[in-house]
């Protein structure tokens, strides 16, 4: 079966190295940016070169859009609907849910097979396994687009709900992002004592790994639904933070990371479920 013919919308970085490794396994690929001079490269490895997203759009089977934000899709693919039509739309271009299940709801409006996908990589890493990318929508977009997809790495359908690629991708960079806030705090703690950075972020490391699995237990607790499994409770586990609060202040260090944290957990308290399991907090980050 010959590779799909694609499309690159956008040559950032990320753009960048998705054309070329689409190029670099056999994919005949046109190119399209809004500053014309990006594209010079690519032609001179092999790629052909759209001067619009109409032209650009008409040239392949697959479209794959990795455009700066989501007003940027809409207003590029928009003008170029007719020529997108029958084509499938892969939008890398990060999004959120609802952002995403807009433009399925107008691709399907215009007769375009739509899958939206989150890529868990930096651009150095498209080609290799280690590259998670999550793509949600049209199945059959995606079963057409697969040998396009695979070559940039690992790929991953999450679901037929459009928005749940960027949800997945959005909740994993939300906990990495907390996680790192974490070495932030530890750091500034410990560097008021002249503990380098390196040093502190190298024992953060250790002690997170030694921690990452109680995570499933966490999640279990979570899944049962009762909190009352006799695990580290909420009385015990806000007066913890506080000393961590406390610990933080004495060494002349903000703790705005931790506050949060105690505030559930006080709210939990004054409402009666002092002695629930301390993970009945993710019960209050419900938008009410």
């Amino acid at each position: 079966m010959p590779a799909p013919t694609a499309t690159v919308l956008g040559l950032g970085a990320m753009g960048s190295a998705v054309a070329t490794r689409l190029r670099e396994t056999g994919h005949a690929t046109t190119v399209w940016n809004r500053t014309a001079a990006k594209t010079e490269p690519h032609v001179r490895a092999g790629s052909a070169a759209a001067a619009t997203v109409a032209e650009a759009a008409a040239a392949s089977d697959v479209v794959i859009v990795v455009l700066l934000d989501h007003a940027g899709v809409g207003e590029r693919l928009g003008p170029a609907a007719a020529d997108l039509k029958g084509k499938t739309v892969v939008n890398l271009t990060t999004t959120t849910p609802n952002q995403a299940r807009e433009t399925a709801a107008w691709a399907a409006d215009h007769g375009i097979a739509y899958l939206d996908g989150a890529v868990m990589a930096v651009p150095s890493m498209i080609g290799d396994p280690s590259a998670r990318l999550l793509y949600s929508g049209d199945e059959h977009a995606y079963t057409a687009a697969r040998p396009a997809l695979e070559a940039l790495g690992t790929a991953e359908f999450a679901g037929t709900d459009t928005g749940l690629a960027s949800l997945k991708d959005m909740a994993l960079l939300a906990a990495m992002d907390l996680m790192l806030l974490g070495y932030v705090q530890a750091i500034a703690m410990m560097r008021t004592t002249g503990a380098t950075a390196a040093a502190t972020a190298e024992e953060v490391e250790a002690w997170l790994g030694a921690m990452l699995p109680h995570g499933r237990e966490l999640a279990a607790v979570v899944d049962g639904g009762t909190y009352d499994t006799g695990g580290q409770s909420v009385d015990f586990d806000r007066f913890g933070i506080a000393s961590l609060i406390t610990a933080s202040r004495e060494q002349g260090i903000r703790a705005d990371f931790l506050e949060p944290h105690q505030k559930f957990l006080e709210e939990l308290a004054a409402t009666g479920h002092g002695d629930s399991d301390w993970i009945r907090i993710i019960e209050r980050l419900a938008v009410r």
